[in-house]
This record gives C-alpha cells, structure tokens and sequence, in this order.
C-alpha cells in the first residue's frame, strides 16, 4: 500500500509540474506562433533604444498588430515575443501607421503617419516606461 501512495505521489506531482509548465508558458508567448519582425528603431542619445515591431499570424481570428518596447538594447525574435506577452509594451495597436522619434535623451513620440488613430484600435498605451516619458501625436489618448 505504501509503495502504491508513493507512486501515486510522485504522478500527481509530474502532472501539477507540467501543468505549471505549461500554463506560464501560455501566458509568456511560449506557445504564440505568430510571427514577430523589427519594423523601425530610434536610439536615444542616452543609449536607450525604441523599438516599433509588428506581430502577425494567418490564424482566422488573429491578425497584425504592431507594438513599441523600450529598453537598452536590441531584443532577438525570442524576446520579443516573451516581451509582447509582458508588461514591457508601451504602445500596441491594430495600424500600421506608426513612427518613433526621441524628442530628447528621455522622451519617446509615437506618432502617427496619416488618419488619427482612435482608441477602438488600441490595446495597450503608457505615458511612462521607466524613466522616459511617453507622447503621442495624432493618436488618441485612451
């Protein structure tokens, strides 16, 4: 009987693992298949670096999406997807018309090239990442 509850132990701790495993990873991008590209950066004179990139997939329900991350140096297509399932995006929206520009060492402008972009297209959007402040011209503020 012992050697039965120890068996029993040991799977139902494997399978509390995996599920573990497997639920960070969802919720980290492990599992996002879509496909991550760098479409713009802009250095800041105080070494900072802003980078615009754009997720998409062919899935029926998913589609493109370009996001902004700040940070200190490039991110490899690894951490950018670990990064766009974090709470490291800055700006990230359904349009394609976006441009970044450092308005001085700590202050990032996400603008927008073309139409105003209006908050039915925006899913996420900070005025503060860190120490850089954040501004936004014909993007409507959520």
């Amino acid at each position: 009987m012992k050697g039965t509850a120890k068996i029993l132990g040991v799977l139902v701790g494997v399978l509390l693992t995996l599920l573990l495993m497997g639920t960070y990873g969802l919720f980290y991008g492990y599992f996002d298949r879509g496909q991550f590209e760098i479409k713009e950066v802009q250095w800041s004179p105080s070494n900072q670096v802003a980078i615009l990139a754009e997720r998409s997939d062919h899935v029926a329900l998913g589609g493109l999406e370009v996001f902004v991350l700040t940070g200190n140096h490039l991110l490899t297509s690894g951490e950018l997807r670990h990064a766009y399932h974090s709470s490291a995006v800055v700006f990230a929206a359904e349009s394609d018309c976006l441009k970044l520009h450092w308005d001085s060492p700590n202050r990032l402008v996400i603008r927008c090239v073309g139409p105003t972009l209006d908050r039915d297209h925006i899913n996420a959007q900070k005025k503060q990442s860190g120490n850089t402040a954040i501004s936004y011209e014909n993007i409507s503020l959520k």
